[in-house]
């Protein structure tokens, strides 16, 4: 873990979820807050070392990963103001949502990856798009939509805290199958982010991508990513296959090594593709001898 310098006043603090810095005086505001209460702690350590304090905390969608840290820094300075998009405050304010969502709305599995006893924390302002001001700083908040229902990034500077809509290069390459959940609003996103002349931008995971021709290549990389994932889906339902046996068959067209957060994550991406390609007119299904069998 440690700071680490983009321009001017932003920073970055580098965890398993990259934490935006931007300073305003002696205090910050943070681009999302960590995944557990020890990264809490990490940030605070290291805020206490530059002499600064966290005025504010945007978190960029209500994944648990990116604001259970949260709980920690709340302790310290209960007077944080937390900023969220209107849907993704639900999440935020209600965890268990989430879980809910990932176990097709049934009571979540109890394994050890989810911290299903987390209360969650009271968003205090809601910001879905446009210009906004907080803690002194104007910033754009652009709305994206296919890794989580309504996800912000946050423009400010020339910098864009991406959350978890774009991935660097490197990232793509070991993420074999990322994380979406609305294949459609993941290509708008890529289309909406191609307006944007973007100096540096600092996924949540992984590496940054630095310089405007990286940027654009990193669109054009995901993009080839989704297509090469759609193309890939519609090869192996070629006769009809159940879901089942089609995340059996990625498995091993990706050397992916299941484990059960994996298999999670594979399921809802797989799920996306799957709905997508149905609403599109580019595949059906047929419900034979009580099995869903999905067909191009």
């Amino acid at each position: 873990m440690v700071f680490l310098e983009i321009k001017d006043n932003i920073k970055y603090i580098s965890l398993d979820t990259n934490i935006g810095v931007i300073e305003s005086g002696n205090s910050c505001i943070l681009i999302d807050t960590g995944g557990c209460k020890k990264d809490g702690e990490e940030i605070l350590k290291l805020l206490d070392e530059e002499n600064l304090y966290p005025n504010s905390a945007i978190i960029t969608h209500g994944h648990w990963d990116h604001f259970y840290g949260i709980v920690k820094i709340k302790e310290a300075f209960p007077e944080i103001k937390v900023y969220a998009s209107s849907i993704e405050k639900a999440f935020i304010e209600n965890p268990y949502l989430e879980f809910y969502s990932y176990f097709s709305s049934t009571s979540p599995l109890k394994v050890s990856e989810t911290p299903l006893d987390f209360k969650g924390v009271k968003v205090d302002g809601v910001i879905d798009k446009g210009i906004v001001e907080i803690n002194g700083e104007k910033m754009e908040i652009i709305p994206l939509s296919g890794h989580s229902p309504l996800g912000i990034g946050i423009l400010y500077k020339g910098v864009l805290f991406a959350g978890d809509c774009l991935y660097s290069v490197p990232s793509l390459n070991m993420f074999k199958m990322p994380f979406y959940t609305d294949i459609e609003s993941q290509f708008k996103d890529l289309d909406v982010l191609s307006d944007y002349q973007i100096e540096y931008c600092l996924p949540a995971h992984g590496l940054p991508i630095r310089g405007v021709n990286d940027y654009k290549n990193a669109l054009v990389e995901n993009r080839k990513k989704l297509e090469s994932l759609e193309k890939m889906i519609l090869d192996l339902i070629k006769g009809g296959k159940s879901e089942d046996h089609l995340k059996k068959e990625i498995a091993e067209k990706l050397s992916i090594n299941y484990d059960f957060t994996k298999y999670i994550y594979v399921t809802i991406t797989t799920k996306a593709f799957l709905h997508y390609l149905y609403n599109t007119g580019k595949a059906d299904f047929e419900i034979k001898d009580g099995i869903l069998l999905w067909k191009n």
